[in-house]
């Protein structure tokens, strides 16, 4: 009971000590400049020909710049006035590349061993971060570095974040300076709901309820089309989420996802198990399959490279499940493009606290074989902190994607569609000093942020970073298995949920699970007691 308590008083505690809710364009807490490690050897190479104190800045660069996604139509046009700026600011200018959500994980470790030349890269706590910090693919930002070649963040970085971000007492990546909530939503067609007499889609039970009506009525569209590397384990997500919370344990997950380590938020000796071997796994893979079964997704979810809310947004489905961020910009171009569908979004939390992110879940790293990497973070610090420049990268073009609405507002226009609100991997720059909402935007939206502001928690192992290095290759044939078993399973993909369970154990044993979370303990532990716990 004792560990109940503290448990509830800390996440009660970070509650109330969250600023706003995600995207309410509060200021930074806190201007203090983070102390960061001493510089460790990197010296710029930007020093000469300059103003004295200054960058060189001569020699005209172009940066290559990695996200995640689709590439949004408009987003050359969005880039040449970014370009523009920052050519007029620091003489560099950016080429963007992106990995599409169906391609990014295999390829995202890939680009760091392939001998491209490249400069900076979308990052998070569940996008590889620590992976990369640990392998040295990411090139130590330093306090140095901040305050020479990142002003601005230099003055405005939560300090909290600089901290978060530290990986063995360096730093490899900017944070987004944004205090987030993580909350899902499922996105219905209401002209659909109302031919079939559907009230509502606010929990796993009205969304099974919903999606029985479609594969009944709609043969032409597919209930829900999950299948993105990206979302394929969406839905287990939500059963998985809501079967732990309501369990006496609180299983979390800890550790990289990939890991498929989880351990319960009540355990203080940190005993780290497989998924697999938690109690409530196999319930939740047995309704999943028969969720499957029932046609609620394509028997070719395994091999769909496309994700749930584009073929939502394509009129191929019924039914999108997404976080509320993603669903501001679909709604908006579906209201215009598609009124007659009459999209309502309804609270996917089904009585799951939301989680209070780590400023982790987001950020922008440099690649350690940069040739320019303090124009990098030079051209980062623009990017976060320079008000055209953000605005350009999280919503497009004044006047054509998005008009503004007085200080903290804007207004999707009908260009939006190729250029939407907060939608081209600019995650890792959200800066909550800039950032606007979109006004006139989802029905009750508001009232829901209230409900998930008040109930909003912290994993106690959030901020926990885990250094695999000692467990490289065990962690990589865990991931294989990640890849392909368990996202079978993930998507219900079973004939024996109880026999594919346990080849899924026998697997994961073979390939070093229990070095793996053995390691994972140790270091949970250590993170207890730096913790004070």
């Amino acid at each position: 009971m004792k560990r109940r308590t503290k448990i509830g008083a800390l996440l009660m505690a970070a509650v109330l000590g969250m600023g706003v809710l995600s995207g309410c364009g509060n200021t930074p807490a806190s201007t203090e400049t983070p102390q960061a490690p001493e510089a460790s050897g990197t010296e710029s190479t930007e020093t000469g020909g300059a103003e004295a104190g200054a960058p060189d800045i001569s020699e005209e660069v172009t940066l290559t710049m990695y996200l995640i996604g689709d590439r949004p139509v408009d987003n050359d046009e969005v880039f040449a006035k970014i370009n523009e700026k920052l050519k007029a600011e620091i003489n560099a200018t950016i080429d963007v590349k992106f990995m599409s959500w169906g391609e990014y994980e295999s390829k995202y470790p890939l680009i760091f061993a392939s001998g491209e030349e490249w400069d900076i890269i979308y990052t998070a706590d569940w996008c590889f971060y620590n992976a990369q910090a640990t392998k040295q693919g990411f090139w130590e930002i330093t306090q140095e570095a901040l305050e020479t070649y990142a002003p601005m963040t230099a003055e405005t970085i939560y300090s909290e974040a600089w901290e978060q971000a530290k990986v063995n007492g360096q730093v490899y990546m900017l944070p987004m300076n944004y205090k987030e909530i993580t909350s899902y939503v499922y996105m219905a067609r209401g002209d659909l709901m109302d031919k079939y007499e559907i009230t509502s889609v606010a929990s796993l039970d009205e969304a099974e309820a919903y999606m029985d009506a479609i594969v009944a009525n709609e043969p032409t569209l597919i209930p829900l089309d999950v299948g993105s590397d990206y979302d394929k384990l969406f839905v287990f997500d939500r059963m998985w989420e809501k079967a732990n919370w309501e369990s006496e344990e609180k299983v979390a997950g800890i550790g990289t996802w990939q890991a498929i380590g989880s351990v319960s938020e009540l355990d203080d000796t940190a005993a780290v198990k497989g998924n697999y071997d938690q109690a409530e796994f196999q319930g939740v893979i047995e309704r999943l399959k028969d969720w499957k079964d029932r046609g609620f997704w394509s028997k070719n979810a395994v091999v769909n490279t496309q994700n749930n809310t584009e073929s939502f947004q394509a009129g191929k489905s019924a039914l999108a499940l997404c976080n509320a961020n993603t669903a501001k910009s679909i709604y908006a171009q579906m209201s215009t493009e598609h009124p007659e569908w009459d999209v309502r979004v309804f609270d996917a939390q089904d009585g799951v606290p939301p989680i209070l992110n780590s400023y982790l879940a987001n950020g922008m790293s440099i690649f350690s074989k940069s040739k320019n990497p303090e124009r990098a973070l030079m051209a980062l610090d623009y990017l976060r902190n320079d008000t055209e420049v953000n605005s350009l990268f999280c919503y497009g073009i004044e006047g054509k994607h998005w008009e503004a609405s007085g200080d903290n507002a804007l207004v999707s226009l009908p260009d939006s569609a190729n250029y939407a609100y907060d939608s081209n991997c600019n995650w890792g720059v959200r800066n909550d000093a800039n950032w606007r909402v979109v006004e006139g935007g989802i029905p009750g939206l508001e009232e829901l942020n209230e409900v998930w502001k008040e109930n909003a928690r912290s994993r106690r192992y959030q901020t926990f970073v885990f250094d695999d290095s000692s467990v490289k290759n065990e962690v990589a044939a865990i991931t294989e298995i990640f890849n392909t078993d368990y996202k079978l399973l993930g998507l219900g993909f079973t004939d024996d949920p109880a026999g594919d369970i346990a080849k899924l154990k026998e697997k994961m044993t073979t390939a070093g699970a229990d070095t793996v979370y053995a390691e994972m303990q140790k270091q949970a532990q250590e993170f207890l007691a730096a913790q004070g716990e």
